[in-house]
């Protein structure tokens, strides 16, 4: 998930504890999922709410146009919608964001770690009342691999013939992915990765239907007009008596005045956009959290571009005069956590030296060495073409970087675009450089190193080097140790390339009250599954008196 993030969706902090599952490692065992005391008593709780105060959950979010194909979106803006109306065989607890069952309930795995048998739900349905089978999940995982340009198609080519048949190389009938009977699916593996479901988790693989308005988590779109999206209980879920709320209603809004006013009178339940905090009556509701997740520039290719036509910015020795010469900090400014390297540091990942300080000496030697060894005259003026949004830099840090590579020969120009056309209109920009933010699907350094794999559908970049790809290869078949030190070895050669600028990590800011709402928990990656919200008794925001009524 970004802001105009690819998928989103968290960076840990120092207090971040990097997943420790334990799934099945031989082929006749069977992980069991077993509810701890706090979470019985959490369930009693919400279990014993009156119904009554469970009619209607208010959400108010941003201006945005959400895309309701889980298989097509990357932005995280969508996926919070995403977790109320669809589900895949796993999905994140909502506190510890470990893979929890869903619409499947067992599975094992083969002694050579590449079959797995997965047991799914008799109980499971769509929305329309029809059952959730082995070959709906086939059926649906194959149209995510035959959609073009869907974003983590590429996250299941470790399933034999699944790069294969996406990429129109081959049927259907080649990918390995069987029913075995209605309530049993066999995935067959290239390599073993025990980290499968993990990535399962994310909503690019729920199970979808063929018709859009079909849905198979805990709620269907009961109406919305492009802004308002109304969200009711699906009678047909499988844990439908679990689902508290009746009904949940997500509004949009980016006046932060008028936001602040409807959640201090009690008005909405949750706000995730525009706030502000310092007049927010009831401070404990303000929930500060920093996402696993990277905000950086990176170059875009020639071999990406609608004209092909090439540039210096292909060749590293251009790219690395350019983050030598970099204003660093004054780009990253008064960031909350800066970043210096691509991967968010996760625990046990190797520490990498990332970019830190401004060498404007050195930037001109390598810019010399470059232009020598592809013989561009000294004095030509290299333009650099930025494209950004409104919010990417302010006009006084452009200038900043503008003066920077100047001293380089480099005529660096800023491109604005629409913040809601920005990652829809990159694949056919010419621009040289581009902004982004993106958030880890899962707790793993393959969440970030996947986008510069080479045949990654997630790779806008244009970017491919084989040592990096046989280092995330190699990384997929080792102890846990080594895997780690793999891939910091292949985020090494990704920023030695100079195609990365990191920037900051991002943090999110939620306002809600815990002591008003069950089922929400800050965590990593920003993600709240809707089927576990509910209302408690205490509601304290009407209580407020005296406020002045804000006339919009």
């Amino acid at each position: 998930m970004s802001n105009f993030s690819k998928k989103a969706f968290c960076i840990f902090t120092s207090l971040f504890i990097l997943f420790n599952f334990i799934w099945a490692q031989e082929s006749e065992t069977s992980p069991e999922l077993e509810m701890d005391d706090i979470e019985q008593k959490e369930l009693e709780e919400k279990l014993s709410q009156p119904d009554e105060l469970q009619k209607n959950f208010i959400i108010l979010e941003g201006l945005k146009i959400h895309e309701l194909n889980p298989q097509v979106t990357s932005y995280s803006s969508d996926s919070q919608i995403l977790s109320g109306l669809y589900e895949g065989l796993f999905s994140y607890h909502p506190v510890t964001l470990e893979p929890e069952y869903a619409i499947a309930k067992s599975y094992k795995i083969s002694r050579d770690k590449k079959r797995w048998t997965i047991t799914l739900r008799e109980d499971a349905y769509f929305s329309n009342g029809e059952n959730i089978t082995a070959d709906s999940v086939r059926d649906s995982w194959l149209r995510l691999l035959s959609t073009p340009n869907a974003p983590y198609a590429s996250l299941l080519d470790i399933i034999r013939g699944a790069s294969e048949y996406r990429t129109g190389k081959t049927s259907a009938e080649n990918v390995g992915i069987y029913a075995v009977d209605e309530h049993t699916l066999s995935i067959y593996l290239l390599k073993p990765a025990n980290y499968l479901p993990r990535v399962l988790c994310h909503s690019a693989f729920s199970i979808t239907h063929r018709l859009p308005t079909v849905y198979s988590g805990p709620y269907e779109l009961y109406d919305t007009n492009g802004y308002t999206y109304i969200l009711r209980k699906n009678p047909y879920y499988w844990d439908y008596n679990n689902v508290r709320l009746e009904q949940i209603s997500f509004y949009q809004s980016d006046d932060m005045e008028y936001n602040t006013y409807l959640y201090n009178v009690g008005q909405v339940d949750w706000v995730t956009t525009n706030i502000d905090t310092n007049k927010v009556l009831d401070k404990k509701a303000v929930q500060v959290n920093a996402e696993f997740g990277t905000s950086y520039y990176f170059f875009k290719l020639s071999n990406k571009k609608p004209s092909k036509k090439a540039s210096v910015w292909d060749y590293p020795e251009f790219r690395n005069a350019i983050l030598e010469a970099f204003p660093w900090e004054d780009v990253r400014g008064a960031a909350m956590v800066p970043a210096s390297t691509f991967v968010f540091p996760l625990s046990a990942y190797p520490q990498i030296e990332g970019f830190s300080y401004t060498d404007s000496r050195e930037a001109l030697l390598k810019m010399q060495d470059a232009r020598k060894k592809y013989g561009i005259p000294e004095d030509e003026i290299l333009p650099l073409n930025f494209a950004i949004t409104s919010f990417t830099l302010s006009q006084e840090k452009q200038d900043i970087i503008a003066d920077a590579l100047k001293k380089l020969g480099v005529q660096i120009t800023f491109t604005e675009v629409p913040a809601n056309d920005y990652i829809s209109t990159m694949p056919m920009s010419e621009a040289d450089l581009f902004a982004y933010t993106w958030i880890g699907d899962f707790a793993d350094p393959l969440a970030f190193l996947e986008l510069f794999r080479a045949d990654s559908t997630l790779n806008d970049s244009g970017w491919s080097n084989k040592e990096y790809d046989d280092l995330l290869d190699q990384a997929a078949v080792v102890s846990d140790t080594e895997r780690l030190k793999l891939l910091g070895q292949a985020e090494v050669l990704l920023l030695d390339s100079g195609m990365v600028l990191p920037i900051y990590h991002p943090v999110t800011v939620n306002v809600i009250d815990s002591s008003e709402v069950g089922g929400w928990s800050t965590n990593a990656f920003d993600v709240h599954p809707l089927k576990y919200l509910y209302k408690k008794l205490e509601e304290k925001k009407h209580q407020y008196e005296n406020l002045i009524r804000f006339e919009r």
